[in-house]
């Protein structure tokens, strides 16, 4: 038997598994096209209508015509959304936003329901393939488990790429509808064909499957519960029956406000129809109408039993809106309460305040869709807030979460209606929560002014740094000079433009001492230069000394330039004749070694170089900091974007997603895990700054960030935040009940 891959392999084996995957995105859509094109014919021939049979024979034209462009996309949609699911982005989560729902069209939230519709039959069909795939997956990456929704090569990647390719071509939405229809139904056994070739390829290179406990996805959870809830059965009886995409778009437009709870039924009954036009017409063919309405009235009525605590308040709801709106907020806690990155004690705060927010519901309807409502800032401050700690043993967490139980308390007991109470309580938490808040502002204002600083001078060093490199007397010097001069001399330079108001064209006069340092270091000499050079020897070593000083540069690497150029020196002053002297002086130093030594200015931050005081300002670590190596997923955490770049052999640079202010990251340092938040990154976010709760700062280079995720050694843990995450949620549930699979 074939032992496991070893550790050191990982990484390699893996980024081949997702190019791999990326290429078969060609055959698959090759053979989709295919498939759809001959459907189309089909269907046009046996069309009775002759409109449809226009559309029918223009959609497979067209088809044809943008073959090419779909083949030659796929693959870089598909790069593109492994990217996203390997990062772990919690931006990409959900399927709707909700914060965009209101102002979707009825054609765009059909697309929705068609895609996710789409992705449950893809998914019931390649169920056994991806499960092996998966286990190999987990065994190249070092991990038992993985949470099916983080899998990169999951159904809903292929199907939301799908999507993305077809919506570039130049078509109308009735061609790509009938286009998607069919290459959707194709999907399934393309997908399930490209994962068994993985499948054998992984297994050919020693690769044995680990034991896979996936978490099931939502989708999956739908698929499953499908059966039960045709049923009919009380117990499958979904916990609202209210929401769909329909009603919860007119919600948020304000078109329920007026609708009186008798008309209730009346208005479900004609939104049904809006809803799921697809699975209407489907049903209409196989003469279930009937039935399906029949099981829609029996959700309806046993909905109340879901949730008695909704339900006791629904029972006291004046109108739709009210009704519409306490599901939605009964939903939306449920969703915050079970999100992974809130430690328990949080969500049990979250718990405590659903009579609370259910109340306010009664009475502002959408408050959570008003992001500058006390009650909706209340709850953001609160779950992202609570994402500085890992652990309830951390420091500053007991104080952090006991002025929230007492917020709760003070909430569920006021007879005061309205949002008033909420503006009160987090008025009073930002009080308790604002010493720490001063103490840190004034921290890192001081790092900032430092870090903007360095930006500045590194930017302009950069520009410099090119300009010498242009220079063909640079060109022909030595390595360690050249080095030197586009490293920290550039850096001298830019320090004296930008500290000097007077105008100078040559401030300090550093950049003309390049001239003497360069003949300095010509390995040819006549005799009345070599007199000329013991001379100015010490002179020019002086220069090198006060430059440097300018910009707080080590003491320790600027000796050991001044050592190879009194090496050189000497080298050149030591022969007896002309003949005697070197053509070129000698280079100990390796290319890594010079950068070891002097660094390189790069617009991207790749070297960007603090001085000792900015450093000590902004706890700045070096681009150079030693990382233990770390596989690409954590067992219990999924790594970020940086197995995205090992997928398109990009170099460690930051992801495109990027780190956003306010994102929360785990920093692996000193051998142990930190969590961080991102406070500030430069203007030209060649510069990142971190903070803990406890005040704790760190600063890095755009490369060490990149370098960091790519070794495991950061992981982002908050790239939406948990109020948003759990709204999009609460959109995508209200999408999945507006489908046939949800009945």
């Amino acid at each position: 038997m074939a032992s496991p891959a070893p550790p050191t392999q990982y990484q390699v084996l893996y980024r081949a598994a997702m190019k791999q995957a990326a290429t078969q995105g060609r055959a698959i859509m090759q053979n989709l096209v295919v498939q759809a094109s001959e459907g189309l014919s089909r269907a046009a021939a046996q069309a009775f209508d002759e409109m449809e049979r226009r559309v029918l024979g223009e959609a497979s034209r067209a088809l044809i015509r943008h073959e090419a462009s779909l083949v030659e996309n796929y693959p870089q949609a598909l790069l593109h959304e492994f990217a996203q699911a390997i990062a772990g982005d919690t931006r990409k989560a959900a399927t709707l936003s909700f914060d965009a729902l209101e102002l979707m069209g009825d054609d765009e939230m059909q697309e929705s329901v068609d895609q996710m519709r789409m992705q449950q039959i893809v998914a019931s069909q390649v169920e056994l393939e991806l499960a092996e795939l998966n286990s190999l997956l987990c065994a190249v990456q070092g991990m038992k488990t993985m949470p099916a929704e983080r899998s990169p090569l999951r159904p809903q990647v292929y199907v939301r790429s799908l999507r993305s390719v077809t919506m570039q071509s130049p078509v109308s939405a009735a061609v790509r509808s009938r286009w998607l229809k069919l290459m959707g139904d194709a999907l399934g056994r393309e997908l399930a064909r490209a994962y068994k070739e993985l499948s054998v390829e992984l297994r050919m290179q020693g690769v044995e499957p680990a034991g896979f406990n996936a978490t099931p996805s939502r989708d999956a959870v739908a698929i499953a519960a499908a059966p039960a809830r045709q049923a009919g059965g009380p117990a499958a009886v979904a916990p609202g029956a209210l929401l769909n995409l329909k009603e919860l778009k007119r919600l948020l437009a304000g078109d329920l406000d007026d609708q009186a709870p008798g008309e209730e039924a009346d208005a479900r009954a004609t939104d049904f129809g809006l809803t799921m036009p697809a699975a209407f017409e489907v049903l209409q063919e196989m003469k279930q109408v009937d039935q399906v309405m029949h099981k829609l009235k029996q959700r309806q009525a046993g909905a109340a039993h879901a949730d008695p605590l909704q339900a006791q308040f629904r029972a006291h709801a004046q109108s739709h809106a009210q009704s519409l709106s306490l599901e939605v907020v009964n939903l939306m806690v449920e969703k915050v309460a079970h999100d992974a990155r809130l430690l328990a004690p949080v969500q049990q705060v979250v718990r405590e305040l659903e009579p609370a927010l259910l109340r306010l519901a009664m009475n502002d309807p959408r408050f959570f869709s008003d992001r500058k409502h006390p009650a909706r800032r209340l709850l953001d401050e609160l779950t992202q807030r609570s994402l500085a700690w890992q652990s309830v043993d951390a420091p500053g967490f007991a104080a952090f979460i006991e002025p929230l139980h007492q917020a709760a308390e003070v909430l569920l007991s006021t007879r005061i209606e309205g949002a008033e109470p909420f503006d009160y309580a987090l008025r009073t938490l930002e009080q308790a929560w604002g010493e720490a808040q001063r103490r840190d502002r004034h921290h890192r204002e001081k790092a900032v002014r430092a870090l903007l600083k360095a930006e500045q001078r590194n930017l302009l060093a950069d520009k410099i740094a090119q300009e010498l490199r242009a220079r063909p007397d640079v060109q022909a010097a030595p390595r360690e000079v050249t080095a030197f001069l586009a490293g920290p001399w550039s850096q001298v330079l830019a320090q004296a433009r930008l500290g000097d108001d007077t105008g100078a064209a040559d401030p300090g006069g550093h950049a003309a001492f390049i001239a003497d340092l360069l003949w300095s270091v010509q390995p040819r000499m006549s005799a009345a230069n070599i007199a000329r050079l013991a001379r100015f020897a010490p002179l020019i070593v002086e220069r090198l000394r006060s430059g440097l000083a300018t910009i707080d540069y080590p003491a320790p690497a600027a000796q050991r330039f001044i050592d190879f150029l009194a090496q050189a020196h000497l080298q050149t002053m030591s022969a007896e004749s002309a003949q005697q002297r070197p053509a070129a002086l000698s280079t100990t130093l390796t290319r890594q070694e010079l950068e070891a030594m002097f660094g390189e200015n790069d617009a991207q931050g790749g070297h960007a170089w603090l001085g000792h005081s900015e450093a000590q300002q902004s706890g700045f670590i070096d681009t150079d900091y030693p990382q233990a190596p770390q596989p690409l997923f954590q067992p219990t955490q999924p790594a970020t974007g940086a197995a995205a770049l090992a997928a398109t052999d990009k170099g460690a640079d930051l992801p495109e997603t990027g780190l956003q202010q306010g994102d929360w990251v785990e920093l692996h340092m000193d051998g142990k895990w930190g969590r961080y938040e991102v406070t500030w990154a430069s203007p030209h976010r060649t510069l990142f700054m971190f903070a803990s709760a406890t005040g704790k700062q760190h600063s890095m280079t755009r490369r060490l960030v990149g370098r960091m995720l790519k070794a495991g050694n950061l992981r982002l843990i908050s790239g939406q935040t948990v109020v948003d995450l759990a709204l999009d949620e609460v959109a995508d549930e209200a999408l999945r009940r507006s489908m046939d699979l949800n009945l």
